[in-house]
């Protein structure tokens, strides 16, 4: 087969001849409303991590293509892409753009008693068109003209409930567009994560879409997710199956892929911990700190190391627990006054309040005297040997690498 091969002039000939060639973008279109829908679950997944009203969970292309799911209540979302035009109260309502499929599901959720306690969504990429009547429908639904709650009706929806249904149906029209939707992300991660580079966004970014990518292509479990919508909603409604679900994007599934918040108390990450969390008490201390992973690499190693002269030190003499107390209460007085130092200086610095622990390592080990704290030699007077120590002391839940 090799002497097959076209090689030389033959071979630019022959590529010549297959860019002239028309090819078919049917798959590429389609690959591409594939990802937006998978970034779009992202951008929500996000939201769960919210201080207050944070969804529990997302599920993908599972009754719709994203259903988000609360404490007190269900939000259905149909997604459509547009390559061009503008999206009139009229389009949507034909089969096959959006309605239709909404019009399934809120039947489904009525028959499960769930209905009003949701909301039924449709997100659209792309302006909505300036005609009076398309723009009362989307902004208040309950004034669609009596052509469209004609479509509606058309779509299988029964008369009687019209008046329900456009009370819960929500149009959000303007989407981030494909091609913008990533930097519109990273923007959100940015105001999460403040103070973490770009390319470490574009790392989180991307383990958490490949994680709503196999959500979208997760295994059929209708059955199981199903069972979410026949129950009515309570506080003693357990949804902790749903961390098992291959479709489900949760609270703690969105914890264990990125670093702790900045407002995440010792508690919670404890609860990390509890969950299967590999990382020590130490690195999510750090990474809650704005620790880049070159300095939490560094703190690894230079606390093993302190940590052999510490365990060679009380090994040659019995009488030094009392003096490393008080050298651990030197060293924690020490990085708490850089902490609060670098906390009051937030407004005129705040790249570096967002940043403690980097600029706390740095100031530690830029600075020799700090091994003036070492009175009776117990770590040879050495400034990494302490901020080694620092390292130990945090492990053991003393120093959390920002003001208190």
């Amino acid at each position: 087969m090799t002497d097959r091969v076209p090689t030389g002039d033959a071979s630019r000939g022959i590529l010549q001849q297959l860019a002239k060639m028309d090819g078919e973008p049917t798959g590429t279109k389609t690959y591409g409303r594939y990802l937006w829908q998978a970034k779009q679950a992202v951008r929500n997944w996000l939201s769960c991590l919210a201080p207050s009203d944070t969804p529990l969970a997302v599920i993908c292309e599972r009754i719709e293509d994203i259903a988000i799911i609360y404490e007190s209540g269900f939000r259905f979302a149909q997604l459509k892409t547009r390559d061009r035009g503008a999206w009139s109260g009229k389009t949507v309502c034909d089969k096959g753009h959006g309605i239709d499929s909404l019009i399934r599901t809120y039947k489904s959720a009525r028959a499960s008693h769930v209905h009003e306690h949701s909301a039924f969504e449709l997100w659209l990429e792309g302006p909505m068109s300036d005609r009076s009547d398309t723009v009362k429908f989307f902004e208040d639904p309950l004034q669609a003209s009596d052509e469209i709650k004609k479509k509606i009706i058309t779509l299988g929806l029964p008369k009687s409930q019209i008046d329900d249904f456009l009370g819960r149906l929500i149009i959000r029209a303007q989407q981030p567009p494909q091609a913008h939707i990533d930097s519109v992300i990273i923007r959100q991660m940015a105001a999460i994560w403040r103070g973490h580079s770009f390319p470490e966004l574009e790392d989180i970014y991307q383990r958490l879409l490949d994680a709503a990518s196999a959500a979208q292509a997760g295994h059929d479990q209708i059955g199981s997710i199903q069972r979410l919508i026949k129950h009515p909603l309570s506080p003693s409604f357990d949804l902790g199956w749903l961390d098992g679900e291959p479709q489900a994007l949760t609270r703690s599934m969105i914890q264990s892929l990125t670093p702790p918040l900045d407002g995440e108390s010792d508690q919670q990450l404890f609860e990390r911990m509890s969950r299967g969390e590999s990382a020590s008490m130490l690195e999510l201390k750090l990474r809650r700190a704005g620790a880049t992973e070159a300095t939490i690499q560094q703190a690894h190693a230079l606390r093993a190391q302190s940590d052999i002269v510490r365990q060679l030190s009380l090994a040659s003499r019995s009488d030094q627990a009392e003096e490393f107390e008080q050298l651990a209460g030197r060293v924690l007085v020490h990085a708490r006054a850089l902490a609060s130092r670098i906390s009051l200086n937030g407004v005129a610095n705040p790249l570096a309040a967002a940043r403690p622990a980097e600029i706390i390592t740095a100031e530690i080990l830029s600075d020799p005297s700090v091994g003036q704290l070492d009175r009776h030699g117990l770590l040879d007077g050495d400034t990494v040997n302490l901020y080694g120590y620092l390292c130990h002391l945090s492990d053991k839940c003393l120093f959390p690498w920002r003001a208190a």
